[in-house]
């Protein structure tokens, strides 16, 4: 079974390396110090038009700090998800509530914003209270994906909770491990967790995605 790496890009430089190291799906983002927002339509556009047979999934973050948006805020992220929509091929977002539940009524919104497209809840879930409940919430509101380093600092940290919701999710929603991940790691992670997808920035020592990086995840994950 071919084993997807979907790779985190924040500039068109780091796109360009994405692809040179034989990425077919990229996450779109902008300000990876911020642990990433919303990209630009212009970016998001260039990407579009430059590589069409790339898959691109559109962060949409309109700010930093927590995952709780205000109504005004949240019409930012709708409106975001309309303009980009023609020109990618996924959503990736979410909710909060200030409980640390999933919010149910705003994450609907985006999902059905979406439209058609497939929907990434992103880590936000790291940060939401009884994960296995949070899941099925997800599962129910139609979520494609969950992009989780299973509540801990990295991917490999939290590895056992990753395992426990792959065997969760039976099918109906895919695990998506991000954070910390490499290739000297990656191959690890999907075998202990059973995932068939990983995510991650394959930067070398930089603040952009590294070719070589790129290409040593692909050939790790698919030996």
């Amino acid at each position: 079974m071919k084993r997807t790496l979907e790779v985190c890009t924040a500039s068109i430089a780091s796109v360009d390396e994405a692809v040179k190291g034989g990425a077919e799906r990229i996450e779109l983002c902008s300000a990876l110090e911020l642990d990433g927002l919303t990209p630009s339509a212009g970016l998001a556009k260039y990407v579009h038009t430059t590589y069409p047979n790339l898959r691109i999934h559109a962060l949409i973050r309109p700010r930093s700090g927590n995952f709780v948006y205000s109504p005004t805020e949240l019409q930012v992220m709708l409106r975001d998800i309309e303009i980009l929509r023609p020109i990618v091929h996924g959503i990736v977002s979410g909710a909060l509530l200030p409980d640390g539940s999933i919010d149910r009524q705003s994450t609907t919104q985006l999902v059905n914003a979406a439209g058609s497209l497939p929907f990434t809840f992103h880590r936000a879930f790291d940060v939401c209270h009884a994960p296995r409940e949070s899941l099925e919430t997800l599962i129910e509101l139609g979520c494609t994906r969950v992009l989780t380093s299973g509540q801990q600092p990295t991917a490999e940290q939290g590895s056992q909770l990753l395992s426990e919701l792959v065997t969760q999710s039976d099918g109906r929603i895919i695990i998506l491990p991000g954070g910390g991940v490499n290739a000297s790691n990656a191959i690890s992670i999907l075998n202990t967790t059973g995932a068939i997808e990983i995510h991650g920035s394959a930067r070398n020592g930089s603040s952009e995605t590294d070719s070589h990086e790129v290409a040593k995840l692909l050939e790790s994950i698919n030996a």
